[in-house]
């Protein structure tokens, strides 16, 4: 039997495994994993690439799949809302957090697949914008995407890419989801993260689909990470309650 394909957002490259690990006792080297852009992988499905497990970092996307037939079924998996990673040295507040985002004193960087940056992605900057009074696309012009080990200089081995791109990259100030805050804390102490306030709040609403064609094994683990037992483990990485409407 050919190995099953598992597709998965790119915010998911190191936490996949780990899931794949705590619930089936492998990193996923007994299946085909793929990541990317969210709406890229979607279009590989579309176009017939074979995809047995989708997890999107939108809903949106899994939900369509199943209703025009590329999937069978499919749930929210969970919240991931985007935060401000930062030194601890500045004590950014959620009263001061503007004051940061609007200062070019500040260089901010914001996490993307590099895929398909001009996306969803990038509405965040746009609704700081508004709130902080600058010019259209002022934010945009000067945040660094990073695209968390595609560009140049990547992290040594055994390093996180946010964590040391903070350390050694001259970047101050740092949007990503809360996933990769907490893996990026975990690898440089020097940092902390705080919730953006309601006005500027962003979450990822995930998905995650489930083939027809998925084995049994793969549907056990589908069914596990929506399980009471699955989103306790997820809430660990940063995930919040699955709760979302489009």
């Amino acid at each position: 039997m050919s190995r099953q394909t598992i597709m998965a957002a790119g915010s998911m490259l190191h936490l996949l495994p780990h899931l794949l690990y705590h619930h089936l006792g492998s990193d996923g080297s007994g299946y085909e994993l793929k990541f990317g852009s969210s709406g890229a992988l979607r279009s590989k499905i579309e176009s017939g690439y074979p995809c047995h497990l989708f997890i999107s970092a939108s809903s949106i996307h899994t939900q369509s799949l199943v209703e025009n037939g590329y999937l069978k079924s499919c749930a929210v998996l969970g919240l991931n809302r985007v935060v401000l990673v930062h030194p601890l040295r500045l004590r950014i507040t959620e009263e001061s957090v503007f004051y940061f985002l609007k200062n070019p004193q500040y260089q901010l960087a914001m996490s993307t697949t590099g895929l398909n940056p001009a996306a969803n992605e990038l509405k965040i900057l746009e609704r700081i914008t508004k709130i902080c009074g600058l010019k259209s696309g002022e934010l945009e012009k000067r945040t660094r995407l990073i695209t968390g080990g595609r560009e140049a200089p990547n992290a040594p081995t055994g390093r996180n890419q946010y964590g040391w791109i903070m350390e050694t990259q001259s970047v101050d100030l740092l949007l990503t989801y809360h996933t990769h805050a907490i893996e990026a804390l975990a690898d440089n102490p020097n940092l902390s993260f705080i919730h953006l306030p309601n006005a500027a709040r962003a979450d990822g609403c995930y998905g995650i689909a489930l083939s027809s064609l998925a084995s049994p094994r793969l549907g056990r683990f589908y069914d596990w990470l929506l399980s009471s037992q699955g989103q306790l483990h997820l809430s660990g990485y940063g995930f919040g309650e699955a709760i979302c409407s489009h």
